[in-house]
């Protein structure tokens, strides 16, 4: 039986793994009303199955976009150099122009682990064959996303605004 534990969940994720005979023992989550309910019933029936949880602080939640060092990801993508990276990619200098300035935009919002975050999921999800949509919302106006393969519409061709995406 496998165990849930250290991941944040909400109690969906919870009910769906108790749901697979996932042993539950211990969960990082924001939502307790009703395995506070569960867990008093569970005392009232003297059942052994209490879930142990812990509430992420909002100031320093260990699993936000600024502590990546704690998400599952391989090293390299930890250690990649975005700005490289996604400068490889331009072909011209209207690309380099623009990644430059959304680079800027990232940085100042501390998002370069998201970044890093997203070029490993589009490669896993390549890798394994999973297929993903083109594109919603204002996500395609930003063009270092559509680098990264996040969406597939081109906010250059199409004249795009990227604040749009980072208002």
């Amino acid at each position: 039986m496998t165990a849930l534990s250290e991941v944040v969940v909400n109690e969906n994720d919870l009910v769906e793994g108790l749901l697979q005979g996932k042993a539950v023992s211990r969960i990082v989550t924001k939502d307790t009303e009703k395995i506070d309910t569960y867990n008093h019933f569970c005392s009232l029936f003297k059942f052994n199955d209490v879930i142990d949880y812990e509430i992420p602080a909002d100031s320093n939640d260990k699993y936000s976009y600024k502590n990546a060092e704690n998400w599952c990801m391989p090293d390299e993508y930890k250690q990649l150099n975005i700005i490289d990276h996604l400068l490889s990619k331009t072909k011209n200098e209207e690309q380099y122009q623009r990644v430059v300035a959304e680079l800027q935009e990232f940085e100042s919002r501390d998002m370069f682990p998201m970044l890093k975050f997203l070029v490993y999921m589009v490669n896993e999800l390549k890798s394994n064959n999973i297929m993903w949509g083109v594109g919603r919302g204002s996500s395609v106006s930003s063009y270092i996303l559509y680098l990264i393969g996040v969406h597939k519409v081109d906010s250059i061709k199409y004249n795009l605004d990227y604040k749009e995406f980072l208002r």
